[in-house]
């Protein structure tokens, strides 16, 4: 059947095929004829099945608010109160409100929360260790996962778990250290780490600007010294209009790809891509990402008051005072001195590494009490 059904195709093609170049010529000299008889008499139909242009349509929302509430008994074993803060954006297009529970589930971190925006549930926990490290660092850890489980799958592979981080989690990670590390106190030796899971996503919208301001608020929460609340927000340009946390199949259309992270009083970190638009417009749309992390910055400030540790100073070790003085004044014309010569680059890492040793050995006969400054 198969073969008889071939044949017939391949004779029909034969056959429709004009058989000469002669043939071939009258053949498209007759549709030319027939497509300018065609244009004489009317014009061409339209074709329907062209792509429409995105409309881009946004619902109204709640205006911009929040409020925190407390359940006395809440938690599983009646053990301590619940707090939940409520967060309206008041942006079109954005009708769930950002939820951030804690005191439920991870009472034994050092902070815990769980935030939910629509269908899908984020859980942040910070945690740190109770002895210092001599270090002259902030050990300072992020790691966020987003598991098969929360959009309701198991790995086709062979191995069924979860493996290694996704390139895209790594660079969640980034960009949840990025705002927050600076904010911590300086001196700060205990290990910290902060980890974030998906819980559940329903694929409305993506959840990248959720897991830093889920970190941060765990963060907030703890007794690490985080000095301010810290939020982030997505912002899209659609239909000639921007959009704060577009939805996925808005994001198909937009122009712009940008994440904003800061506290109220400044943005600190920006990170995205745009299709050249002008500058004044990347401007405004820092701006309107920022208006959204002023209100959730001062949500967390009212949800610490009822939530929040104390902060953790007693451990901080400050370098000695007047330790900065005495080294701008002993080795400032040698650094001057060492950047200002036409040496090549092994010749400059050789004399950087005799300068740094030859001040750690004269400080340390100035202040032998100090081991890491």
């Amino acid at each position: 059947y198969h073969g008889s059904r071939q044949a017939s195709l391949r004779s029909n093609r034969l056959t429709s095929r004009p058989s000469s170049s002669v043939d071939l010529i009258e053949a498209a000299l007759g549709e030319d004829e027939d497509v300018s008889e065609d244009t004489t008499s009317e014009a061409a139909p339209a074709d329907d099945s062209a792509p429409a242009a995105y409309k881009l349509e946004l619902c109204d929302v709640p205006p911009a608010s929040f409020e925190v509430t407390t359940v006395d008994d809440g938690g599983p074993s009646k053990s301590g109160p619940v707090h939940t803060l409520t967060i309206n954006l008041g942006q079109p297009g954005h009708p769930d409100p950002i939820v951030i529970e804690t005191g439920k589930i991870g009472r034994q971190a050092s902070g815990a929360v769980t935030l939910t925006r629509g269908e899908s549930v984020l859980y942040a926990t910070a945690a740190r260790d109770k002895d210092t490290r001599d270090l002259d660092f902030l050990p300072l850890s992020v790691d966020h996962q987003e598991r098969f489980s929360s959009a309701g799958l198991t790995s086709g592979a062979f191995n069924k778990r979860d493996g290694r981080p996704a390139e895209h989690e790594i660079l969640v990670c980034r960009l949840i250290d990025r705002p927050l590390r600076p904010l911590i106190a300086d001196g700060w030796r205990h290990e910290t780490q902060l980890l974030s899971w998906v819980l559940s996503y329903d694929g409305e919208r993506t959840c990248d600007p959720l897991a830093i301001t889920a970190s941060a608020a765990a963060l907030w929460l703890s007794d690490v010294p985080l000095k301010k609340p810290v939020a982030a927000a997505m912002v899209g340009y659609v239909d000639g209009r921007l959009v704060m946390n577009p939805t996925l199949e808005q994001m198909e259309h937009s122009r712009l790809h940008l994440i904003v992270a800061g506290t109220e009083d400044a943005v600190l970190m920006i990170e995205g891509a745009a299709d050249f638009l002008p500058e004044a417009l990347m401007v405004e749309a820092v701006s309107f990402g920022h208006e959204a992390i002023k209100l959730q910055c001062a949500a967390l400030e009212e949800l610490a008051k009822v939530a929040g540790k104390e902060k953790k100073y007693d451990t901080i070790k400050t370098p000695p005072e007047g330790i900065q003085a005495a080294v701008d004044e002993a080795y400032a014309a040698d650094v001057d001195k060492l950047y200002s010569g036409s040496m090549t680059k092994k010749e400059l890492s050789t004399a950087q590494s005799e300068l740094s040793k030859r001040v750690t050995e004269e400080m340390e006969e100035v202040f032998p009490e100090e081991t890491a400054a």
